[in-house]
């Protein structure tokens, strides 16, 4: 056994990050609420609606319309609520970064980006909440526009790393 060899350090923050900064979350913590919990919620709740509407005998059912009418009606909203849900909170991203890459994630695939491939950032206002998004010069896997939901960071990260230029003024 040799006896010179020395102990592990435990706290990893002092290692060498081999000469790039750290990744740092860019978008929010909310974006896993809106992301996943949202959608499968509201998709589970309304179709087990329209299940139970569908399996319950009509005679136990007292509308003042035909049944039809309720079950063709809880159809709709449940196709219009997935509908809703993929052009809308389906797209939003996680992004982290560092000096390098933009690494951006749909909890299931992590795509990286170097920072050269994007053109702009654009902020926009949709529903009362601030959506960011990463416009890249070609098509990537998750497309050319990547959205986002910022951290309270975001911008104070960029201004950090010199990428505020990318930013586009609304």
């Amino acid at each position: 056994m040799n006896q010179e060899q020395q102990p592990v350090p435990t706290d990893t923050a002092r290692l060498p990050g081999n000469g790039h900064s750290r990744q740092t979350q860019l978008s929010s913590n909310h974006t896993l609420f809106w992301r996943v919990f949202v959608p499968i919620f509201g998709t589970v709740f309304l179709a087990g609606f329209l299940i139970a509407f569908v399996l319950t005998a009509e005679d136990e059912l007292y509308l003042p319309f035909p049944v039809l009418w309720a079950r063709l009606g809880i159809a709709a909203i449940l196709l219009g609520w997935i509908l809703l849900v993929r052009s809308t909170v389906w797209r939003l991203k996680r992004l982290d970064a560092d000096d390098a890459f933009i690494y951006v994630t749909n909890y299931w695939t992590t795509v990286r980006y170097p920072w050269a491939d994007v053109a702009r950032i654009d902020e926009k206002k949709r529903a009362g909440r601030r959506i960011i998004q990463l416009q890249l010069r070609a098509p990537g896997r998750f497309g050319q526009k990547i959205s986002f939901l910022p951290s309270t960071h975001f911008f104070d990260w960029m201004a950090e790393h010199q990428k505020q230029a990318l930013l586009v003024a609304n």
